[in-house]
């Protein structure tokens, strides 16, 4: 009796490792086809039926999924700035220059993947005529970061609240760390990501050019940097 049960625990497990491996692959695909397609003919010119057939799924499975275009293209949006599993943790603080410049390389990569700067176009160019896009990705900026601009914000006040940096304007009023994490996001983003919007023929500095973000990096601790 107890060999069976073993063996019939063993058979579902298996099973279920079967169905969940389909799953990502089915997901994969569908991310990859909806992706492709939106960038291909727009997002109000796509429908969940084609990226169904382009991602070789049934409609039944896309919508069990995705019940709606809009959900389908936020999961899009957020997959493109999904971190690596390397960097899933921020860096310890009491070390600003350390931690600045770890999440500032890992931004230069997020902000320089292939087809970033395609899918912050097609958002711009289409948000007119849709603004329903806005709430579906974001304001603020193009794309939402998501998890990545949680991750510095959360971080800067782990620095603020050791003491090593302090977050005030010119007039030393009291910044936040949402509005730090601005500032640093855009320093870097300005020479990766905003000049390939309006030149399709830009070819963005590599991600490894240790300049620009060291250079970012100097400007944050020259302007809040407490020295301790």
């Amino acid at each position: 009796m107890a060999v069976a049960e073993r063996a019939e625990t063993g058979g579902d497990a298996s099973q279920a490792g079967y169905h969940a491996q389909i799953k990502a692959e089915n997901r994969a695909r569908i991310i990859r086809a909806a992706r492709d397609l939106f960038l291909a003919r727009g997002y109000d010119k796509t429908s969940l039926a084609q990226i169904a057939k382009e991602a070789r799924v049934s409609t039944g499975t896309l919508f069990k999924r995705y019940p709606s275009k809009a959900a389908l293209f936020a999961a899009v949006t957020s997959e493109q700035w999904q971190l690596d599993v390397e960097y899933a943790a921020p860096p310890p603080p009491g070390d600003p220059r350390y931690g600045l410049d770890h999440i500032g390389r890992d931004y230069a990569c997020l902000v320089s993947r292939p087809g970033t700067a395609a899918l912050c176009r097609l958002i711009i160019t289409e948000l007119p005529q849709m603004p329903e896009l806005a709430d579906i990705v974001g304001t603020g900026f193009a794309i939402d970061r998501g998890p990545f601009f949680d991750r510095l914000r959360d971080y800067l006040e782990t620095e603020a609240q050791a003491g090593t940096l302090d977050f005030r304007s010119a007039d030393r009023q009291p910044l936040s760390g949402s509005e730090v994490a601005e500032q640093f996001l855009g320093m870097i983003c300005s020479q990766f990501l905003w000049p390939q919007l309006v030149r399709t023929d830009f070819v963005p500095p590599n991600p490894t050019d240790a300049a620009i973000v060291d250079e970012a990096v100097a400007l944050m601790l020259s302007r809040y940097g407490t020295g301790s």
